[in-house]
């Protein structure tokens, strides 16, 4: 059976069974990072989860789900996970031991993420939870987010161009507590990364006139620093998130095409095949625009994509067939990993599919451009997926491909 039938059968069919619903979210939930979020309440560490996921729903004691007496962690999507951020309590109190914490998010690649307000000059439990940290794992990344800038601003005054603090009398107190909180931070033991990052993530109530000050910044740490192998992930989820349907979409098709890419490399995702996560992922974005698949509109959508296209979606996807779309690529295929291209196409169907899907929503039956957004996505997909995690290339013959 051709691929593209395989995943016609895939959207066609009923949903899932429980069991494979699980399946496909423990695969994604293997490969997802984990964020470890490390302060004091109030610190500001749901603001990061929102700021980076674009979920108004990041609710600290909500959302976030128990999974150790001292902490919580929070999967976006559920279905999919992208991100899996940590979150853990009572650091106000002195016998706070990460211990626990520390084993649910060893073998993982992530980051922590060090929350302090920027006037708040008690941090000894979380400096002594970052000591015990970096102690037993050297090697691992630590962001220090300084929140609350505001807190040193003169009455009424809206945020400085970045680092502008440096250079106004006004503000000569925030310049000295953000030097004198990164060089007390900067002595944890260990040689892992450090960066230290003021930020103000606020809300639109407040009237500043930039609600997600120093986001950038953060998310390019985090990006750099905790995210090996995707490159750009979190800025890609933050910059979607800003369009309300995108914001539901998206994290989504990261999440199916990342399970794609790596769904013959976990053990726990050996059943489940790349034309079921496609098909599942078309799924979840018809749910989002109201637009359930029939067969007439799937045939519709692959035939917009172009006949060589629809060819190649689905199990199996050649890195040579990714060749004849993207020039570049083509040059460096015969070290190209089959789970780059599985993770590319379906990130590329999915945006192509919402192209599709928005422009039916507005009455457009005969969809333009359709082909086009699929190969400027693959593209944008190839640089994302294009470094495993481990840092090296994953030939198709170690892929099991």
């Amino acid at each position: 059976m051709m691929p593209w039938r395989r995943l016609m059968d895939a959207v066609l069919r009923p949903d899932p069974a429980p069991d494979l619903e699980e399946e496909i979210a423990a695969g994604a939930r293997e490969q997802a990072p984990v964020l470890w979020l490390l302060g004091k309440v109030q610190s500001g560490k749901t603001s990061i989860v929102r700021a980076i996921t674009g979920d108004p729903a990041a609710e600290i004691g909500n959302a976030f789900q128990p999974c150790t007496p001292s902490a919580r962690i929070y999967e976006f999507p559920p279905d999919v996970p992208v991100v899996r951020f940590l979150d853990t309590r009572g650091l106000e109190e002195a016998d706070y031991d990460p211990a626990a914490d520390l084993a649910v998010v060893e073998g993982h690649a992530h980051g922590v993420i060090a929350v302090v307000r920027a006037m708040d000059p008690q941090q000894d439990a979380l400096l002594a939870a970052l000591g015990q940290i970096r102690r037993r794992h050297p090697d691992w990344a630590v962001i220090l987010v300084q929140t609350r800038l505001h807190d040193a601003y003169p009455d009424g005054r809206d945020h400085p161009p970045r680092g502008a603090w440096r250079h106004e009398p006004a503000l000569v107190d925030l310049d000295r507590v953000l030097k004198a909180q990164a060089d007390t931070f900067a002595r944890l033991p260990g040689d892992g990364t450090f960066q230290a990052v003021p930020v103000d993530l606020t809300l639109p109530a407040e009237g500043f006139s930039d609600t997600d000050y120093g986001l950038p910044e953060l998310l390019e740490a985090l990006d750099e620093a905790c995210i090996q192998g995707r490159a750009g992930l979190l800025m890609d989820l933050a910059q979607h998130g800003r369009d309300a349907r995108q914001a539901r979409i998206h994290p989504h098709i990261l999440g199916y095409a990342t399970a794609a890419g790596v769904c013959d490399l976990v053990p726990v995702m050996g059943v489940v095949t790349v034309p079921t996560l496609q098909g599942k992922m078309l799924h979840s974005i018809a749910r989002v625009y109201a637009l359930p698949w029939d067969r007439r509109t799937l045939k519709a959508f692959l035939a917009s994509l172009g006949t060589g296209t629809a060819l190649g979606i689905g199990a199996g996807f050649a890195a040579r067939q990714l060749g004849k779309l993207i020039p570049v690529y083509g040059q460096v295929a015969g070290a190209a990993a089959a789970g780059v291209a599985s993770g590319a196409i379906t990130y590329a169907l999915g945006r192509a599919a919402c192209h599709y899907l928005e422009q039916r929503r507005q009455g457009i039956d005969t969809p333009q451009g359709v082909a086009e957004t699929f190969r400027g996505a693959l593209k944008e997909a190839y640089v994302m997926f294009r470094q495993p995690r481990e840092g090296k290339t994953i030939t198709p013959a170690e892929s099991g491909r």
